[in-house]
């Protein structure tokens, strides 16, 4: 029997790899972006912010402000990298080859059971969506930086806000690679 070939989350892994300038690279971004707020916050206790959601933070600490900042700046500089490698260099012949094979797929709607990864993907997107809008409410801010959720959050400790703040980057890493799958599926007419 021939072998189906299917879009899942390796082909996703395949497209990061091939939109990075060297493998791990954002790994390590993001690493050295999260962890060096936390290590050397005390140093900016004073930070005011740089965006002005970080700005709004008024009870925030000048580490979370600086985590905020850099997290949302870096992925910033993620989406302007993936996305200029995407349209100018576009993918690779092998990942290609994954959506032609895919594409090419006569049981596309035929999966034994637990074998649907267009339902994993899709779940998986969907959950990241739901953080990503229980982030937006989280930090939604009136106009003063009046949200009484957050307050009572500033209040007390930060763990909660730094894995909300680590949360809402993977989660919007993961929608941009999966947007990138969808585009190029749509183009060999797979979803």
């Amino acid at each position: 029997m021939k072998k189906q070939h299917y879009i899942s989350h390796k082909t996703m892994l395949n497209i990061l790899n091939d939109l990075s300038p060297f493998k791990y690279i954002y790994l390590y971004g993001f690493v050295l972006v999260f962890f060096t707020p936390l290590m050397f916050g005390n140093y900016f206790s004073d930070f005011a912010g740089i965006t002005p959601f970080a700005q709004s933070m008024e009870l925030a600490s000048g580490r979370v402000r600086l985590l905020s900042d850099l997290t949302v700046l870096y992925f910033i500089m993620i989406f302007i990298a993936i996305t200029a490698a995407y349209f100018l260099k576009g993918l690779s012949f092998e990942v290609v080859r994954e959506f032609k094979l895919a594409a090419r797929n006569s049981d596309k709607l035929n999966h034994e059971v637990g074998e649907n990864p267009k339902r994993s993907i899709f779940i998986t997107a969907s959950l990241l969506i739901a953080i990503n809008l229980g982030w937006i409410w989280f930090f939604g801010f009136t106009s003063a930086g009046n949200s009484n959720v957050m307050r009572s959050y500033l209040e007390g400790t930060e763990t909660f806000i730094i894995m909300a703040i680590f949360l809402g980057f993977l989660a919007n890493f993961y929608l941009l690679i999966y947007a990138l799958l969808m585009m190029e599926g749509r183009k060999h007419v797979i979803f």
